[in-house]
Order: C-alpha cells, then structure tokens, then sequence
C-alpha cells in the first residue's frame, strides 16, 4: 500500500532538492516567447513556487500512467486550459520520438518523481506531467511579458507576474489566489515543411489567434475597464461606454467562436480530409454576430472617443488614481490602453481574410459552400469596416 502522506516540497529536507531546479530552464521559456526581453531572478523564481503548486496538485493524486494524469488536470485544471495543457503534453509525447520537445529538465525531475510519489513511474509519464508545468509556464511568462512590453519596459520582474496575473480569470482559479495570469496557448506545429500553408495550418493557427486575442481582451476588461468601472466617483457609465464602447459584446462573440471551433476540431470525422470549421463561420455571420465590430469601430476611430479620453487623464485626480494602483499603470492606461484599443479593429480585418485563405484552401464540398455563404453575409461589414479604417486612419504607416 502506498503511502498517501503528502509531499512537503517546502519541507528542510526536501526544498534544496527543488529549489533553482527550473530557474536556468524558465529563462529558456522566457526566451522562447519573448526574445527581446530579460526576465528578474526573482520573476522566474516565482514562477518556480508556482510550477512547484501544480506538481503537487497533479502528484497528490498518485498517478500511475499518462490517462491518470490526464484525468487529474480535467478535474483540477479549470476550462479551458485543462484542454490546452493535455493538446501540448500529448504534443510532446508524440514529438519525443524525434527529440526531446521539452526545456525543462525532465531527465532531472523523473528520478525526483519517485520521491515525491513513494513508487516509480514511468519515463513518458514524467514527460507528460513535466510538458503540463512547461506550457502553463509558458503561458505566465507571454502574458507577463506583454505586460512588460505594454509599459515600455524591457525585464520581468515578479512584480510584473503578479500584475499580469489579474488579467485572466482562468489561471487565477487554478492558483486559488487573488492575482491571475495566463496568456496566449503556444500555437503547436509549424506550418508543414513543404512551405505550402494547408487548411489544418489555417486552422491550427487560427485558434492560437483566437486564444491570444482572447487573452488580450481579458487584459482590456480586467485590468483597465476594471480600474475606470470599480472607481464611481470619477468615472461615470458615460465615460466607461465612451471609452470602451461594446468591448463585452465583442469578448462574448470571441469565446462563442473559439468554442465553436474547437468543438468543430474535436468532432472531426475520420474520413474528414481536415476539420471543418465553415459552419461555425456561417452560422455566426447569418446571426449577424459580428455587427458590434462596426459599432466599436466606429466608436474608438471616432474623435469624440480621443477627445473624451484626453479630456480624462488630464484631470489630476484620474492620474493620481491610476499611479495609485501600480506603478506605471498610469502611463499604461494613456499610451498602451488606446493601442489595445485598436487591436479588435484589426482582429476584424483578419477574419475577412481567413475566410478567403480557408475557402481558398478547403478540400470538402460542403466546407466551401459553409465559407462562401459566410463570406457573402459578411460582405456588408467588410465594406463598413473598410470604409471606417480608411477615412480615420489615413496616414496610418503598414505594418
């Protein structure tokens, strides 16, 4: 019978084992996601204590074999992270075959596990359970380093972790604690090796796409329209639905669609030649659900909207507010919030053309009719959103 006396990570005979065990491996993560910037000693350590509460939420279960541990993220891990840690960690099981996927050090955290777990386990098992710490570690330091990348600075520091974390609901559930984190799922395979970009690439990065954008408009609503809408006596639902217009209708529709989508992929049928994601498209344009990207448009193009938010941050009470809440934040609501802004606008655009590179790209009848339906009821709003970018940005630089 084994025992089932909990391991004490923290405990003097066991935390110099651990300790600094992921730091040197965490800086390579760092690097993987955000090249051009550093990452604090500190930061990295932090998010180690983190790595280490996960390994002891998926070993408490005393797991035996990759379904075990499987079966304890779904259980533990909250939607719809759970799917995306098993999507990587079966990702890296199949990509062992050609070479170790992995940055952490598996080969030193295996011989750890049967410490940990009282018994041995096998090698692919600790892959697995070590690629699930991976890709959630990865996901803290994207979203901490667009944080950074916000505010003009260029290291990540743990501060920086702790502020990030409050823009994702998802991630702050499974650490049980008052900060979040999270960020964008790290999009598996590249495109295929003949350079050819095929409909399971599209749709492969396409839910990348969504998951990050995803990401940032929880960064808008959390943390910035949360700090104007929890503050009444500056700031008035007037200014709140100038300043981000119907940002929550377009974060509705967002998880809609991504949902839709990855439903589409999991009920691919055998003899399918890809996932056919046509419909999910089809069925949202004909409900017209992509009318409030004309509205926001409009809206956040709009001098009124430029006008209104200089007029705010002028007041010496707005900035004092602002500077109260994090250092910096201030000066990330003026310059970083309106380009934030802007993202919606262009995630738009992008649809038009993904529609095209799919129907372009699809090898099933019913698939294209799916898109081309979809592609001519949302002709209408590619006009209007055409006609709004152009007439408010006209000097606007490519790229």
């Amino acid at each position: 019978m084994q025992q089932s006396l909990a391991y004490d990570f923290s405990s003097e005979e066991n935390s110099h084992k651990w300790r600094g065990l992921f730091v040197p491996s965490l800086q390579k993560v760092q690097k993987q996601v955000h090249p051009s910037l550093s990452a604090k000693e500190d930061g990295l350590q932090y998010i180690e204590v983190l790595i280490l509460q996960l390994l002891n939420m998926l070993c408490v279960a005393q797991p035996r074999t990759i379904q075990d541990v499987e079966e304890r993220v779904q259980k533990t891990f909250p939607h719809p992270i759970d799917k995306w840690a098993i999507a990587d960690a079966l990702s890296a099981i199949e990509k062992r075959k050609r070479r170790n996927p992995l940055l952490l050090p598996v080969d030193k955290i295996h011989p750890l596990l049967k410490e940990v777990l009282g018994y041995k386990i096998d090698y692919h098992v600790s892959l697995y359970i070590v690629a699930v710490l991976e890709y959630i570690s990865a996901d803290i330091l994207k979203l901490a380093g667009n944080y950074v990348g916000n505010i003009r600075h260029y290291e990540i520091s743990q501060q920086d972790i702790k502020v990030s974390m409050c823009a994702d609901k998802v991630l702050m559930d499974m650490f049980d604690q008052d900060e979040d984190i999270g960020l964008e799922s790290q999009c598996g395979d590249e495109p295929s090796s003949t350079g050819e970009v095929t409909y399971d690439d599209l749709v492969r990065a396409e839910i990348a796409e969504e998951r990050q954008y995803l990401r940032e408009l929880n960064l808008i609503i959390k943390v910035f329209r949360d700090a104007f809408f929890f503050n009444t006596k500056l700031f008035t639902p007037t200014d709140i639905e100038v300043i981000f217009s119907n940002i929550l209708d377009i974060h509705e529709l967002t998880v809609k669609l991504l949902g839709l989508i990855e439903d589409a992929v999991e009920m691919t049928a055998d003899d399918s030649p890809h996932p056919l994601v046509g419909s999910c498209f089809e069925d949202l344009a004909e409900e017209q659900a992509f009318d409030p990207y004309e509205t926001f448009s409009q809206d956040i193009l709009s001098r009124q909207y430029h006008e209104h938010f200089s007029n705010l941050m002028a007041k010496p009470a707005v900035a004092h507010h602002f500077q109260s809440i994090a250092e910096g934040f201030k000066e990330a609501v003026q310059y970083v919030l309106p380009q934030l802004m802007m993202v919606p606008v262009y995630h738009c655009l992008h649809y038009f053309e993904l529609l095209q590179q799919l129907q372009d790209n699809s090898q099933d009848e019913d698939d294209q009719e799916c898109l081309k339906q979809a592609i001519t009821a949302l002709l209408n709003l590619q006009s209007s959103m055409e006609r709004i970018y152009s007439k408010h940005l006209p000097r606007r630089k490519p790229g």
